[in-house]
């Protein structure tokens, strides 16, 4: 494909002379791109105060063979230009097309230049669903479209092209360049109209998401406490992205999604704790408030995309997830050089405390702080159901957390839920990055699908992760429990398996993971016999500065034959559980995670856990002999019916014919990937 290439000096020159001769020159020159579309119509319309499109054009010219176009004459403001008819190259598979239908800018004032392509008719389908191209409504999807292709101007954007393979700087044309195989890369795997393929980037705009990230999370609280499967949100833009950077026609120069990923980076800080405070997560509490409430208290948001210092808290252009996390700094302490991994560990785990302690909910949120509108209705919903935000029926929060931070077992009014906080993988991710300790990773993923099965080099959505994944489930847990560290991550599955009937079918008999969960390593009588055992005392449970969940009596009912547990019955011989952290029910809580025993059978958690994660130290798992041969790693690729299929295991199920493996895919065309726990 030809790009419409800059004025060089010589033909500035000629330019010149030839106007000089008594020539004209275009008042304003332009392009029309799904690839560069030859030899199409383009026609300008005036248009009135109240959005109306005057019937007749002002003027129309044609495109030449890279696309581009002149007109010639002085426009009045604001106009609209469509793009009729042509030829175009799709710059994700090369094949020639026809341009159906056709594309439409919108201008309220005279463009360096005008670039017309799906993006640009997705801002004025965005603004004729608000109601029609007024100023205020063109605005606004200007600023949703603008920010999901990367911060650029769409509309008057040029895409820079280089060979494919080659690497360039993250320019505003290379972005466009990436967002034009986008979503030439996502309409032509789907089989979609230009008018479908448009219709996807205005949702994503709508919901918040970019060309890198889609908004993405853990399943709904069930009304028995456990989790539904997590929902298959539109991702289709960002996920052509992604596929076309690891295609064979990337032309845009940017070879990985990280590269467009905005980065504020929290100050890393250096710091002086006692002996004490490195080996020990309450210590370190104590010693860290206040580094902890800055940063807290500081933007907590990446900025860009209409995110700014001053708006990150309340920002609703991000969609009912809100902003996407900030990078903080790593925090470092020399005096724990001695033994930085059980630093790293405890701190971790020193941070969750930390947010359990602020009373934050289970939302479907990035950041803990972001503080939803009241309207439109869908930013403030606690009905279950689709996760997804995209429409009033889709949950942002459980009804379960007051707006004092303390929790309720039965449902609140919508004027008394604490509308902040974070779901189970978004707290995950949060945690580690709020710590440092995946400052030079990057954050967690926090699709609950990817943060759960990618490992080494992802072909889903090009992004790795931290640490190494073990295959320690629900099979083994009880015999290696004790080779698990604070702040390892342990996967759920939800409660029902795939049916046969479900697509994709390869994953038939399969659990798709929809939670997660830290372990911190602590038993409930080392916590309620701790220097801060009152946060632990189970009559105060759910209540505000309690650690407990509310919901901590119905997990140990559960699991007890008899019903007979109480939360005073705790601290019993039998009775002595593991104490795990996660974001469920009313939000961030310890709650017990009962290894079976002669007394009790397996709670929830231990029934389906699917796998665990571990980020700190996680190279020392490689030369333990007992976690080596659990080392879940990638073993194949095939082609699937909506796309890649990645599957993983480690080399002792592979051995054994009972053992597990893990399905990486997109369970629809163009949605997120999911992660299946399936048995051989």
């Amino acid at each position: 494909m030809k790009p419409l290439h800059l004025i060089t000096k010589a033909s500035a020159v000629l330019a010149l002379s030839l106007a000089a001769c008594g020539s004209s020159t275009p008042a304003l020159s332009g392009a029309a791109y799904l690839g560069a579309i030859a030899h199409a119509t383009v026609a300008v319309y005036t248009l009135n105060a109240d959005g109306s499109v005057a019937s007749e054009p002002s003027t129309t010219t044609t495109t030449e063979n890279d696309g581009s176009f002149s007109l010639w004459g002085a426009l009045r403001y604001p106009v609209l230009v469509r793009v009729s008819g042509g030829t175009y190259e799709e710059e994700a598979t090369g094949a020639t097309a026809d341009l159906s239908g056709e594309l439409n800018a919108v201008y309220l004032s005279a463009p360096s230049q005008m670039v017309v392509s799906a993006y640009s008719n997705a801002i004025v389908s965005d603004a004729r669903a608000a109601g029609g191209l007024t100023a205020n409504n063109v605005s606004a999807a200007m600023s949703r479209v603008d920010a999901f292709a990367g911060n650029i101007d769409v509309q008057q954007t040029i895409p820079s092209y280089v060979a494919v393979g080659a690497s360039t700087a993250v320019t505003p044309g290379a972005i466009m360049a990436l967002a034009l195989g986008a979503e030439s890369q996502s309409r032509t795997a789907a089989g979609l109209s230009v008018a479908e393929s448009t219709g996807n980037i205005v949702a994503e705009a709508a919901n918040g998401d970019t060309l890198t990230q889609c908004n993405a999370g853990a399943g709904d609280v069930a009304a028995d406490g456990t989790l539904a499967a997590p929902a298959t949100a539109n991702c289709a833009i960002t996920v052509g992205a992604a596929d076309y950077i690891g295609g064979a026609r990337n032309q845009s120069g940017i070879a990985s999604v990280s590269a467009l990923n905005p980065v504020t980076p929290g100050a890393p800080s250096t710091i002086t704790v006692s002996n004490a405070a490195c080996r020990d997560r309450i210590t370190l509490l104590t010693e860290l408030f206040g580094l902890f409430t800055n940063r807290k208290n500081d933007v907590q948001a990446l900025l860009g995309n209409g995110v700014t210092a001053s708006n990150w808290t309340i920002y609703a252009g991000s969609g009912t997830w809100g902003p996407y996390a900030a990078v903080y700094g790593t925090i470092s302490a020399s005096s724990c050089n001695d033994d930085v991994t059980t630093f790293q560990r405890e701190l971790v785990m020193a941070v969750e405390n930390y947010w359990v302690d602020q009373g934050i909910n289970y939302c479907h949120h990035h950041i803990p702080g972001w503080l939803p509108p009241t309207s439109p209705a869908k930013f403030r919903n606690s009905t279950p159901g689709s996760t997804s935000g995209g429409d009033s029926s889709g949950m942002t929060c459980t009804a379960n957390r007051k707006s004092d931070g303390s929790q309720s077992l039965a449902a609140l009014p919508q004027e008394q839920i604490n509308w902040q906080g974070a779901d189970c993988s978004d707290f995950t991710s949060w945690a580690y990055d709020f710590a440092g300790v995946t400052h030079s990773d990057g954050n967690l993923e926090t699709g609950i699908g990817t943060q759960a099965c990618s490992t080494g080099d992802d072909p889903l959505v090009g992004k790795r992760q931290a640490g190494v994944l073990l295959d320690i489930n629900q099979n083994n847990i009880a015999s290696l429990v004790d080779h698990l560290r604070p702040g390892d991550l342990l996967y759920i599955t939800q409660t029902a398996p795939v049916t046969a009937a479900s697509a994709p079918a390869n994953v038939a008999g399969g659990y798709i993971v929809s939670h997660v969960i830290t372990w911190t390593g602590k038993r409930f009588s080392d916590l309620r016999n701790g220097p801060d055992g009152s946060r632990y005392d189970p009559a105060t449970a759910g209540q505000r500065g309690s650690r407990l969940g509310a919901d901590i009596a119905s997990y140990l009912k559960s699991t007890d034959p008899n019903h007979s547990v109480l939360p005073s019955d705790l601290g019993g011989v039998d009775k002595d559980p593991w104490m795990i952290i996660d974001s469920h029910f009313a939000g961030p809580a310890y709650r017990p995670f009962v290894i079976p025993s002669s007394a009790m059978n397996a709670d929830w958690y231990v029934a389906n856990l699917s796998h665990v994660r571990r980020i700190i130290d996680a190279d020392s798992a490689r030369t333990d002999p007992v976690l080596a041969p659990l080392i879940i790693g990638q073993v194949g690729t095939t082609n699937g019916e909506f796309g890649k299929v990645v599957t993983f295991s480690s080399p002792q199920s592979r051995a054994s014919s009972g053992g597990f493996k893990l399905i990486y895919q997109r369970p629809k065309k163009n949605a997120i990937p999911t992660c299946y726990s399936v048995t051989n």
